[in-house]
């Protein structure tokens, strides 16, 4: 079978097991972050802005492992790009780990204005504020090697799409554009760049309705073209393994009253365009999502895919029989268990929830230190999910 056939039959994979069809056999998508680094030998500070390095950590990865389907392929590091601007940013990394600091684009008192004019808010407002004094001391080099910087990170997105699409047959998620990310509601937006899990939490309960208005207007602005786009299209692509990601955390910062009237509607409003169509959603769903189960137990098999995180996978399957579940190999039992205990996992799961469909097997977190996973326990999983049939 060549690359265009395997990607093909991988593609089928995904698409059968969110139907709830019998599987030929369970896929398995991996989370493998900064992890595959590690495993390929190098440190993050030696493969984060350097291109070659995190192609060879790439191609280490898919050799040693037959996973069907990849979370990240290298692209999450652009930090040349800021390196290049000379002024370091929010995100930051070392030789052993990735992280960002806490931060906030904007006040409660300055969301109208962003709303009015983004892009003037950002060019006037948070960019100086970011940066300070810097910010005025940039020059016209700054810019132009920070353009470069750009473009060389735009054609390596690129050229790893080729490298794991053509010569691995690796398919690619969704149909979201990779240098924006999967699909994001206006509470999202808040928690994750404007005012940050400290501002918004006590904005929720001081200033309820301004926070009412800026997402439902985020969400006028850029949720409801996509609803548009969706009802007017064709529905499900054979080009993809679904037909979009969506990935929730500020859930976990919010109750149940705060999630009905500051997610849910824009949420529901986008599910049930997919579902109209017909059409395979993905969510990913940091933290836990359980406690929200029932908003999601309307929707027929095969519309929805919960990639769970700390959540687990037999509890939700009661809670919800008509969601396929992506997750249940944890990093606690990759990290610290055997060969065996690993696959004897892989087996339980398969044969209680994957037998007739709705599993795709993955790692519950992101595979991001070194101690998230051994490597032979991760390549036993592998084997045994390809050749296993339930």
């Amino acid at each position: 079978m060549n690359t265009k056939e395997l990607k093909k039959e991988r593609i089928a994979l995904f698409r059968r097991a969110a139907a709830f069809e019998r599987p030929d056999r369970v896929p398995y998508f991996s989370s493998a972050v900064t992890w595959k680094v590690f495993d390929a030998g190098h440190t993050l500070d030696e493969a984060m802005t350097d291109y070659s390095v995190m192609e060879e950590c790439v191609r280490h990865f898919l050799d040693s492992y037959k996973v069907d389907g990849m979370l990240d392929i290298g692209i999450r590091n652009q930090f040349s790009v800021t390196e290049a601007f000379g002024t370091e940013g929010y995100y930051y990394y070392t030789p052993e780990t990735v992280g960002i600091r806490d931060h906030a684009h904007c006040t409660v008192d300055t969301l109208g204005e962003y709303l009015a004019d983004p892009e003037k808010y950002m060019w006037e407002k948070l960019l100086p504020a970011k940066y300070g004094d810097a910010w005025a001391a940039k020059t016209k080099e700054d810019w132009k090697r920070t353009f470069k910087a750009y473009t060389d990170y735009t054609k390596f997105i690129i050229h790893m799409g080729a490298v794991t699409g053509k010569e691995y047959g690796i398919p690619s998620s969704a149909p979201n554009n990779p240098m924006k990310g999967a699909i994001k509601f206006g509470i999202e937006e808040l928690e994750a760049n404007l005012l940050g899990i400290k501002q918004l939490s006590v904005a929720m309960r001081r200033n309820a309705d301004v926070i009412e208005d800026f997402v439902r207007r985020w969400d006028e602005r850029n949720i409801d073209p996509i609803v548009e786009r969706i009802l007017a299209g064709k529905g499900p692509s054979d080009k993809y393994c679904f037909d979009a990601s969506v990935m929730m955390l500020a859930h976990n910062i919010l109750n149940p009253k705060q999630f009905e009237r500051y997610y849910w509607p824009s949420l529901k409003k986008l599910l049930d365009a997919y579902a109209a169509k017909g059409m395979s959603v993905r969510i990913f769903a940091e933290g836990s999502i359980l406690r929200y189960a029932d908003y999601f137990s309307g929707y027929p098999k095969g519309v929805l895919t919960m990639h769970l995180e700390q959540d687990d996978p037999f509890e939700l399957r009661k809670a919800l029989p008509n969601v396929c579940i992506m997750g249940g190999m944890t990093t606690d039992l990759l990290g610290k268990g055997t060969g065996d205990e690993c696959v004897d996992r892989a087996k339980k799961l398969i044969d209680g929830l994957g037998a007739e469909g709705g599993l795709i097997l993955s790692e519950n977190k992101m595979l991001s230190y070194r101690g998230d996973a051994v490597s032979e326990n991760l390549r036993a999983v592998c084997d045994f999910v390809r050749d296993y049939r339930p």
